[in-house]
């Protein structure tokens, strides 16, 4: 073909190529209609830029390629191979005396033996790479031949750009795939395992009162009623629990009825003791038991007066429900309610056994209340429990009890939430590594 000929040809695939709507028409015209400019037997696209593995997209003479056939897996490996070389960014006839074993046994009966590299390149960024023009024929190209596909291959590129648009996203997914910045990473991730950071921990956390007043029964009976309310103020002898005043009553009446009796019979003792010296001698039986009398009917006066439970400081009434209370027999000691200071309030935390880390009084503690989570409040660590114990929930934790730090609105007492307990500071591997290391040495020993 003539240097005229070769130019208008080159020209007619040009306008071509602008009339492609697809990218797979545009694959179509570069693997078959640039035959109509440099003959060949074979030509394959490939796809991918430089940092991407290259993708069969289109071989000549074939509507449909099928990536799954034995000769498109050997194409890509090849590609791969010479995409990795020295020579990988350049055109270039190949080589194939340095090509591993496995691809050079194939390539009698995939490939005619004189191929040429055609790198797509961006003609505005040369280091950008879109695809790969492989072609193969049976006799060797010639400078004329490979000069009139390295400017095509420049249309084809700037072509290609426009299907093949790089977003951002895609672009650093791809960076990924490159060995340097996966071998970065690594030695990020790695040097970041030694980060020093603190140990922390969460644990359900409830607000309690502090240096509550217990409020127990004093005498053994059942209770008639509570007279106050959860979260009522209470002031000083203000009347809190009644208790039943039948039983103490009753005895009261009977003792002081006996007390009434002993007495008339010292006054007549007294009286027949002038007239019968024999009297005399009985008085100071009688006495004695007037004096007896007495202690039993105060004894049990004073019980009576128990049956009311006065409070003796001031406060918050902090209770469950009081319904819950009439009827309900108690014994001397048991308690009923608790009286507290609304603005003096602790934290308890019940930490599992197993997320329990190593603390030390005064360490920080930070609560997130269920109803306020964005407001966290600052606690510091005062005590642990030695031995755990057995929630409500079934679990077995410590018991923590944590001090609200100076110049804080005290939270009401009775919310709950969760507490970000502050231990020791350990590398950033071990916090996240914490429980895998320990399940292993627990239970393989290793």
């Amino acid at each position: 073909m003539s240097t005229d000929q070769s130019v208008a040809q080159l020209f007619q695939i040009e306008q071509q190529v602008r009339r492609c709507e697809t990218l797979t028409d545009l694959s179509f015209i570069l693997v078959n209609l640039t035959r109509s400019l440099v003959p060949y037997q074979q030509a394959m696209l490939l796809v991918g830029n430089e940092l991407e593995k290259l993708k069969l997209k289109a071989v000549s003479d074939l509507s449909l390629v099928d990536r799954s056939t034995p000769f498109s897996a050997w194409l890509e490996q090849v590609s791969n191979f010479l995409s990795a070389s020295e020579a990988g960014d350049k055109a270039h006839t190949v080589d194939t005396k340095n090509w591993p074993a496995e691809l050079l046994n194939d390539l009698s009966e995939f490939s005619p033996p004189y191929m040429l590299w055609l790198p797509l390149l961006i003609p505005a960024k040369p280091t950008q790479r879109v695809g790969v023009l492989l072609l193969a024929k049976s006799k060797p190209w010639t400078e004329k031949e490979i000069g009139l596909l390295q400017h095509l291959a420049s249309s084809y590129a700037h072509a290609m750009q426009m299907f093949t648009h790089r977003s951002g996203w895609r672009t650093w997914l791809n960076g990924l795939n490159s060995r340097k910045v996966r071998l970065g990473v690594l030695v990020a991730v790695v040097s970041l395992g030694f980060v020093p950071v603190r140990l922390t921990v969460l644990a359900p956390a409830e607000i309690i009162a502090k240096e509550s007043l217990l409020v127990t029964s004093a005498i053994a009976g059942a209770v008639r009623e509570v007279l106050v309310k959860p979260g009522d103020q209470v002031a000083i002898d203000q009347p809190l629990v009644q208790m039943d005043r039948t039983e103490f009553q009753g005895a009261f009446d009977v003792a002081q009825r006996e007390l009434e009796r002993t007495q008339a019979e010292l006054r007549t003792a007294e009286q027949a003791g002038y007239v019968d010296r024999r009297k005399k001698s009985e008085l100071a039986e009688l006495e004695s038991q007037v004096e007896l009398k007495t202690i039993e009917r105060d004894y049990l006066k004073t019980k009576l007066s128990r049956t009311q439970i006065l409070a003796n400081k001031s406060g918050i009434a902090i209770l469950d429900d009081p319904e819950k209370w009439k009827g309900r027999p108690v014994v001397v000691g048991e308690r009923i309610l608790s009286i507290a200071d609304p603005s003096k309030v602790q934290l308890q935390i019940m930490l599992p056994v197993a997320d329990a880390i190593s603390l030390t009084n005064g360490n920080d503690v930070t609560v997130y209340l269920d109803t306020d989570p964005l407001n966290p409040i600052a606690f510091s660590l005062d005590y642990s429990s030695f031995e755990p114990s057995l929630t409500p929930d079934q679990v077995i934790a410590y018991r923590i009890i944590a001090d609200i730090q100076q110049d804080v609105l005290p939270p009401r007492i009775g919310l709950r939430g969760t507490a970000k307990l502050y231990g020791e500071k350990v590398s950033l591997a071990y916090y996240l590594l914490r429980r895998p290391i320990t399940f292993v040495r627990q239970h393989l020993g290793i």
